[in-house]
């Protein structure tokens, strides 16, 4: 029987009701990292630019396992709903926010439902355990990605040009249009039996308490609040020096819950599969955003990393190089957002590269491998092309980067999921996205570290050389990556004051794509050792064939007397 999870029809319902939130988070991504600086600066908070995006990367991807425990014990079609619920929500915050504490708490919100939109469409399309099927279905989903980055940009640019609460205020309208057309275009679809009963009950018709109780909230505190602390370690230490004791509290914090997180993971799946402790099965009861039985399959261990890898090189790639055009170079946000189209158009290179690929090829580690060794390359490319200011080359090194990521989006989620049994599509899928949003999340948290001390550091080496006027040398002793607040204070400042600080900027920003080269060598050799795929499709025609040949021979079994 077909799936009702293929053919043109489910693909184009699929396409109708997803274009619109597909479209509205890559918005999210390419205008708000142009705009960020910009954002900051009207609080008077640019120490804080990067916590704009980091916030929204780091709950869309701790939510991502979370909305795939939802999609499995309520169902799809809820999951999704609830996505677009709280996207409307945070971008209602960001939108009226009086504060930079209320946008970053409408961003954390808005991720929310970022990571549910990415989780559940995801999920949608790997119901069907077909590898064509598969392959065309994640080049339908980043053609879209890639018309939302390409077109982003162009209509974001000309909202922020006017206020960037548009960027925000545009998600309200559009997230309504896009609830009520996945109600009509796919709600008969995915309110289908696909979703899992809760631990301890029978089938779908079970109370809303046993259901709550299976999704793994506690986990959830525990990773977020411990990343959370981990982050602000982070932003804290160029500021207020690595030893003061917030930032050695912190750390130490971070580290504890993290590893408690884990701790609780694990004991969450040892109840799971020891269903006869039913003190255990009654108190462990959720379903682990973790579960470690998966990571027991090292090519499953393989893809994650190198997910976190390739997540980190795209949201680095984005956010900082928007720094370098903004701030370095000194552009506008619209200006700085149609450059980083480049970006999006490598992603679409790789894309377009990658999926001929695996079609052709049946095996998913091709372009991965090709992707990877692509991607530390590119990043020392692009810190040359910094430290010389040469924008051109910046420009076009943006394109080299984008294809590296590309190559690996797909074909990674595939390869991992086709190692993983069936019933753990959901589970995997969710993993794929929330390890490459971790790895994007930690890596602007570390490398805005990174920046500021190197910004730090160059303010005290051109203080010490006494090259500066007296006035100037004073002007410059009172700044540092914490106390410059706007974009409109560095315009302020003497042109040789803001001069070093631009260029401080641009000895920072070299020395975070520095910090990239050793992550990509690493994924570089370990992708190597990824092992060959089942090729489903073939199987099955193998089967079929099988089947063909050996019916007659049954037949004329049953005629004999």
């Amino acid at each position: 029987m077909a799936s009702p999870y293929s053919g043109w029809p489910f693909r184009f319902r699929l396409m109708g009701s997803l274009a619109l939130p597909i479209f509205l988070e890559t918005l999210d991504y390419t205008v708000v990292a142009t705009a960020q600086a910009k954002i900051a600066s009207s609080f008077n908070r640019l120490d804080l630019q990067s916590w704009i995006g980091t916030a929204y990367l780091l709950t869309a991807t701790v939510f991502l396992p979370l909305f795939a425990s939802v999609a499995d014990i309520f169902g799809r079609h809820a999951a999704i709903q609830l996505s677009l619920l709280c996207f409307i929500l945070g971008s209602a915050l960001s939108t009226g926010a009086i504060s930079m504490t209320m946008m970053l708490l409408g961003r954390g919100i808005a991720g929310v439902g970022a990571g549910g939109i990415l989780a559940v469409a995801r999920i949608i399309m790997a119901d069907v355990r077909s590898l064509s099927e598969n392959n065309f279905q994640s080049g339908m989903l980043v053609t879209m990605y890639i018309m939302g980055y390409c077109f982003g940009p162009v209509i974001g640019g000309a909202l922020v040009a006017v206020s960037y609460r548009w960027v925000f205020a545009l998600n309200l309208p559009c997230s309504v249009i896009s609830m009520v057309a996945v109600y009509f275009l796919l709600g008969d679809r995915l309110n289908g039996p696909q979703s899992r009963s809760a631990p301890g009950s029978q089938g779908r018709d079970v109370d809303l308490r046993p259901r709550l109780l299976a999704i793994d909230f506690f986990g959830a505190f525990l990773f977020v609040s411990g990343i959370i602390l981990f982050m602000l370690a982070l932003t804290w230490g160029p500021t207020f020096a690595w030893g003061a004791p917030r930032v050695i509290i912190c750390f130490v914090l971070g580290i504890l819950l993290v590893i408690s997180c884990l701790i609780w993971e694990w004991r969450l799946g040892h109840s799971s599969a020891n269903q006869a402790d039913a003190f255990a099965s009654n108190i462990f009861c959720a379903t682990p955003i973790l579960p470690f039985s998966v990571f027991k399959n090292m090519d499953v261990v393989i893809c994650q990393y190198v997910a976190f890898v390739s997540g980190m090189a795209m949201f680095v790639n984005f956010y900082f190089v928007a720094l370098f055009f903004t701030i370095v170079s000194n552009l506008s946000a619209t200006k700085a957002a149609l450059r980083l189209m480049l970006f999006s158009t490598g992603i679409a290179t790789g894309n377009f590269i990658g999926i001929p690929l695996v079609k052709t090829l049946r095996q998913p580690k091709i372009p991965v491998v090709i992707g990877c060794f692509a991607l530390p390359v590119a990043a020392g490319l692009m810190s040359k092309a910094i430290n010389s200011d040469e924008q051109k080359e910046v420009m076009g090194f943006l394109v080299l980067s984008g294809a590296s990521v590309g190559l690996t989006f797909l074909p990674l989620s595939i390869h991992a999921r086709f190692k993983q049994p069936e019933d753990r599509v959901a589970t995997v899928e969710a993993l794929n996205f929330f390890f490459r949003g971790l790895g994007g999340a930690i890596g602007l948290a570390y490398c805005a570290a990174l920046m500021n001390s190197r910004v730090n550091r160059y303010i005290a080496d051109i203080l010490a050389s006494q090259t500066l006027s007296a006035a100037d040398a004073l002007s410059l002793s009172t700044l540092s990556s914490g106390s410059i607040t706007s974009l409109q204070f560095v315009d302020q400042l003497s042109p040789e004051v803001a001069r070093h600080v631009r260029i401080a900027f641009q000895v920072g920003l070299r020395w975070v794509f520095i910090s990239l080269i050793p992550w990509g060598v690493a994924a570089a050799i370990v992708v190597i050792f990824l092992s060959r795929i089942e090729d489903s499709d073939k199987v099955a025609r193998s089967g079929t064939l099988e089947s063909a040949s050996i019916a007659p021979h049954t037949e004329k079994i049953h005629d004999l007397p």
